[in-house]
């Protein structure tokens, strides 16, 4: 019986969290209220304060379990000098992570990065972005970090602009990663294999 409640608890947090997270990136973190977030999650706006006190509660528990996914991502890639093959697996992560169960929190922060930048969670996480970028980079500089963020961006964006891109889903992946390899200048290494998320039909 304990357990049954445990999960149901767990399964409606989840639920409510996904939800918000939709519609933070639908119409905004700012014009979002939680009131908002119980009606189109099917609860009481109490059900919804039992588990967040506030939106920024809501926000940083998502942020939370998505940096350690992402530290695993930017600590082999930090190697000086680096390599066009390490750029290519940390990129080929970051797609795996945006088309995972992190995707909604990667596209809501991209999409809410003006509104968001008072946030302490937001803040950590544009840090942890930043990180990532400086990886990628192939040469030092401005130019360099440009092309690592325009590359993160494209992934991001295979992900959040599905209708405006057309195409299927997997169509769309495909594009942003070569149009990521091409920015970081990892065009000509070879795929990685192993890279957690990826069917094994696709190239």
């Amino acid at each position: 019986m304990g357990e049954q409640a445990d999960r149901r608890r767990t399964d409606t947090r989840r639920r409510v969290r996904a939800i918000a997270l939709e519609l933070f990136t639908e119409q905004g973190y700012e014009l979002t209220s939680l009131t908002q977030v119980a009606r189109r999650a099917g609860v009481t706006r109490q059900a919804v304060l039992h588990h967040f006190a506030n939106k920024e509660e809501l926000l940083t528990s998502s942020y939370e379990e998505l940096l350690p996914a992402l530290d695993v991502i930017i600590e082999p890639a930090r190697a000086r000098p680096p390599s066009a093959a390490a750029r290519m697996r940390a990129i080929e992560q970051f797609d795996a992570l945006v088309r995972g169960e992190h995707g909604a929190s990667l596209v809501c922060a991209q999409v809410n990065e003006h509104a968001l930048r008072g946030l302490t969670a937001a803040r950590t996480l544009q840090r942890r972005l930043n990180d990532l970028t400086r990886a990628l980079a192939a040469a030092e500089g401005p130019e360099g970090t440009m092309r690592g963020r325009l590359a993160l961006a494209a992934v991001i964006m295979a992900a959040a602009r599905g209708r405006e891109l057309g195409g299927r889903q997997a169509e769309r992946h495909r594009a942003a990663l070569a149009v990521a390899r091409s920015l970081i200048g990892a065009e000509d290494a070879s795929p990685v294999a192993d890279v957690p998320g990826r069917s094994r039909s696709e190239p």
